[in-house]
């Protein structure tokens, strides 16, 4: 069964299936999603999580192996597989076709894919999973949807704007739906309950950050380390909140696991670059640098870790900071463009 993530809480509400796909490159909408799968899961007794993260040449067998052997400490337990590429190879469609076959016991599995093209979602380790469970579409809001959305978010905070208001807002947004949420949480915070004006919504939003959250992409690919450092501590130390900035890099990080996806599957550079649109267009030269410095497992390991800053950011993760683990991986992707490594497109 397919359903937007929008209805996902009605569904919820049902009962609990065995196994949820989260696909979507949404990433609010994809958090959210999972964020209400675990709590759901949590209060219906699953005490025990394990999560795979799946990258690089990974043992299958792992999962397996874990699910035969439940704790004894507890009767139900929560397994997440995280597959930041989208693309588990041939033994791990094998492994994920054997695994929905027969979902384990007293087990809740949660799968975790990006965005991905029709031709991926009819191969046969997708459709097994769609079949043995709940396919949840995190799928991106449309502009015409947008001020809608932000408008039944705002009522939710005792808000209601005015039409001139949740355009504006749009607007700004520009469709980043984290930084829609961010904007929503600030105006319950600086507003009382009641109506929302025009005039309301430009005093309080304030935009001072994108142009340095938008640098933060050129300077990830261009290989400028100090660069990124210095703008992360700008953001950090100017009170900008993780989640609108984690965006930007999630976006960069996303669209060189597209790209290197591309050349794996055999495509020239040359129409890889092709596929760019709008601000991406405008910058290929540095981001066809950084696709041919970058390994694969180096992009993986980057959407890894952005997943993690997300759950640190929202307290989920008790162990480190989030702006250090962004610092972090802003580092390790823009390193200096050196010349052993500009054949490393695969």
């Amino acid at each position: 069964m397919n359903i937007p993530a929008e209805r996902l809480p009605d569904q919820l509400a049902r009962g609990l299936a065995a196994l949820y796909v989260v696909v979507g490159d949404e990433p609010l909408a994809a958090q959210e999603a999972g964020d209400m799968i675990r709590a759901a899961a949590r209060a219906a007794g699953h005490g025990e999580r394990t999560v795979h993260t799946v990258q690089g040449r990974y043992n299958w067998q792992s999962i397996a192996a874990g699910s035969d052997n439940l704790s004894l400490f507890a009767e139900r337990r929560l397994t997440e597989i995280r597959i930041p590429s989208g693309k588990p190879g041939v033994d791990g469609a094998k492994a994920l076709e054997a695994y929905a076959s027969k979902l384990p016991p007293d087990t809740l599995t949660l799968i975790s894919l990006p965005g991905m093209d029709w031709k991926a979602m009819q191969s046969r380790w997708f459709a097994a999973l769609a079949q043995a469970g709940t396919v949840v579409e995190a799928r991106p809001i449309e502009r015409a949807a947008l001020p809608g959305w932000i408008d039944r978010r705002l009522v939710k905070q005792g808000l209601r704007a005015d039409r001139a208001a949740l355009e504006f807002l749009a607007d700004q947004v520009e469709g980043n739906l984290l930084a829609a949420q961010q904007e929503i949480d600030k105006l319950a915070l600086l507003l009382p309950p009641g109506t929302v004006t025009l005039a309301d919504v430009e005093h309080a939003v304030v935009d001072v950050s994108r142009l340095e959250a938008d640098a933060l992409q050129d300077a990830l690919y261009a290989g400028d380390g100090a660069r990124f450092a210095q703008i992360v501590t700008d953001l950090r130390d100017a009170g900008e909140a993780v989640p609108a900035i984690l965006w930007q890099v999630s976006s960069a990080v996303r669209l060189l696991l597209r790209l290197k996806s591309a050349l794996a599957q055999g495509d020239a550079l040359s129409a890889v670059m092709r596929t760019l649109w709008g601000r991406d267009k405008q910058r290929a030269p540095q981001i066809e640098r950084a696709v041919k410095r970058l390994s694969m497992i180096q992009v993986e390991t980057a959407l890894a870790d952005l997943a993690l800053i997300d759950r640190q950011a929202k307290g989920l993760e008790r162990v480190g900071d989030p702006w250090d683990t962004l610092l972090r991986v802003g580092l390790a992707l823009a390193v200096p463009d050196a010349g052993q490594n500009s054949n490393r497109t695969r």
